[in-house]
């Protein structure tokens, strides 16, 4: 019988870090702890488990069937914690405790305004807010590393709870001396023979773009490829 109780909440928090980070030296420097107390932590937990919890290639961790229950045993553990932690706060009257939010990257257009007045109303509340790209968000969903998710198009999912709260048109921009640039209604095709900067794969602006052109015989040609709207501005 795995004696797991035996396992500490540190040695917890230490192999959820290496499954998140896929590392060791990330995971070190997250929990900023040293690589060999970090890695004495891990082979604590591995005895304690009895099986290998990871296989090493290189530099980047892989976790074995027996790691990947674990890590979903770890997150129970500590959303259950912060869950108790949130209810602690109800019955004080105070708010306490971890916001975690991932957007992509038009929510830095927004997201900082709603949650100034938000820190401000809830000033125990800790809120960390990470900017990427739509494929990095949905990674993210995937694994459950956040509270809340903001996408331009959400995915679909039974255990999905969708808000729509802001519309977020898109619209070609191009210099006031481009020949359409005061056209109306100008149709998809005439856009072809133009050169685009464009963002990247994995970025909800690429994705719609896609299902713009999607079954149409031609495609946008880019002339540039930019990781961010602000680069682009």
């Amino acid at each position: 019988m795995i004696k797991i109780r035996n396992a500490t909440f540190r040695q917890l928090q230490v192999f959820e870090a290496i499954a998140k980070n896929g590392s060791f030296t990330a995971a070190a420097g997250e929990l900023h702890l040293t690589q060999p107390t970090l890695s004495m932590q891990v082979k604590k937990l591995t005895d304690i488990v009895g099986m290998p919890l990871y296989n090493q290639v290189g530099k980047k961790i892989y976790l074995t069937e027996v790691g990947l229950e674990l890590l979903k045993t770890c997150k129970a553990v500590f959303d259950s914690l912060a869950e108790f932690q949130m209810t602690v706060s109800d019955i004080q009257g105070v708010k306490q405790g971890n916001l975690r939010i991932s957007g992509v990257t038009t929510a830095e257009y927004f997201a900082p305004r709603i949650l100034g007045s938000f820190c401000k109303q809830y000033p125990g509340i800790n809120v960390a807010l990470e900017v990427i790209n739509r494929e990095r968000v949905l990674a993210r969903l995937e694994q459950n590393l956040d509270d809340i998710y903001i996408v331009g198009q959400a995915p679909t999912g039974a255990s999905i709870h969708r808000i729509p709260f802001l519309a977020n048109p898109l619209v070609v921009l191009a210099p006031p001396s481009h020949p359409l640039a005061n056209e109306r209604n100008i149709p998809v095709k005439a856009l072809a023979s133009e050169n685009f900067i464009m963002r990247e794969p994995g970025c909800g602006t690429y994705g719609s773009i896609g299902r713009l052109i999607k079954n149409r015989d031609f495609c946008f040609k880019g002339s540039m490829e930019l990781g961010s709207n602000e680069a682009m501005r």
